[in-house]
């Protein structure tokens, strides 16, 4: 009998860039093709056996446009016989990719496809498309409340998520990310990538020199009177993510490696105006579709689009502290949009087998008050 379960074969990751730092001259394409070529010379795989490519982007317009994971197939060693398609999902784009692909493979109409996300924030700049938002939207939402920043200050209003709490978290979040680059928890997962100025090896947000007092001294971004501060919020970054999604029958007769199995997913809408919150809904959906109790889980990875809602989800879900964003998260790493949904799968899924784990769960908040979650488990 086929085996259609859906694996992860190989799962990689760009270092991650500040917004107009070390990628700045760098296009997004030129932060994915390197990423599938090393999944391709890793696994000695050639681009007439992967059955399709699945890229999300957020943000497609400008150079991010053109159906760009069509353009990468082309510009790699996947060639012409590689079909490519880009996903929008907004900050879950490319754990969209990853759930279409894993339910492709499940469903046994694909055997092998790469799955993964990019986004270029110093080349093509957030919110430059807002006011192309339809004018009905207006009617029944405040649009200015709906930009992410301002849902982060909702969030931390409405739940009582106070200013101290959210920059103690942020500290942590730089803490444990320069604790995890020093020791070489990610270099397994970061693929190297040169720039005409050298070659990037390490996220370049980190900030290890950063303190309590000195986060509590950055000012307010979006409301005078409020707690959401750049130290407290996920950095606009530049980077490229990737995974590769096979059946287990096609992982054994290629010889390959199954890093981990894929399960359940989930998606779920919460009001726009709180969009952090999202995580809640769609990891108990994904609990309930599994029959398990959030302890099942050894490892979590919830992006750190801002610490408020970070630190909501955390006491929603009651997740351990020991098991929650352990190796830092985007306030320290960074949060390119359209690369983060893949990138949390494959740190977990890395450091799942660092701790000889059993189960993980990456999930994270959507702008416009979306959720996504996906379950991964080690053979």
């Amino acid at each position: 009998m086929v085996d259609t379960t859906p694996v992860i074969a190989a799962a990689v990751r760009s270092p991650q860039g500040r917004e107009d730092g070390v990628y700045a001259d760098i296009r997004s394409e030129d932060l994915v093709v390197p990423l599938v070529n090393e999944i391709l010379t890793d696994t000695r795989l050639s681009g007439g056996e992967i059955d399709d490519f699945m890229l999300g982007c957020a943000q497609q317009r400008g150079e991010q446009g053109n159906n760009m994971a069509r353009i990468v197939s082309l510009l790699s060693d996947l060639g012409e016989s590689v079909p490519a398609t880009t996903i929008n999902r907004w900050c879950a784009s490319s754990a969209q990719a990853i759930m279409s692909a894993s339910d492709a493979v499940r469903a046994g109409s694909r055997d092998a496809i790469l799955a993964g996300g990019v986004e270029s924030m110093s080349r093509v700049k957030q919110g430059a498309n807002r006011e192309n938002i339809h004018p009905r939207l207006a009617e029944d939402y405040n649009v200015a409340e709906l930009a992410m920043g301002m849902t982060a200050e909702e969030v931390a209003e409405r739940f009582d998520v106070s200013r101290a709490d959210q920059d103690e978290y942020s500290l942590r979040s730089h803490q444990r990310a320069a604790e995890a680059t020093d020791s070489g928890r990610f270099s397994d997962e970061i693929v190297p990538i040169d720039t005409p100025d050298g070659t990037v090896e390490e996220d370049e947000g980190i900030r290890r020199d950063t303190s309590l007092e000195q986060l509590a001294e950055l000012p307010t971004v979006f409301k005078s009177d409020g707690t959401v501060t750049p130290g407290n919020a996920s950095q606009i970054s530049d980077g490229g993510s990737m995974t590769l999604v096979t059946s287990r029958d096609f992982a054994q007769q290629h010889d390959l490696e199954v890093l981990a199995e894929v399960g359940q997913n989930s998606v779920a809408g919460v009001e726009p105006e709180v969009m952090g919150v999202g995580p809640v809904p769609a990891v108990r959906d994904l609990l309930d579709r599994t029959n398990r109790e959030i302890e099942a889980y050894d490892l979590v990875e919830l992006n750190e689009a801002f610490a408020s809602q970070c630190l909501y989800c955390q006491r929603e879900l009651g997740i351990d502290e020991e098991i929650y964003n352990v190796n830092g998260g985007a306030i320290a790493i960074g949060h390119p949009l359209g690369a983060t949904g893949a990138r949390l799968p494959v740190t977990l899924i890395h450091e799942m087998a660092k701790r000889d784990a059993d189960r993980g769960i990456a999930t994270e908040c959507v702008g416009f008050g979306q959720g996504a979650a996906i379950e991964f488990s080690r053979p």
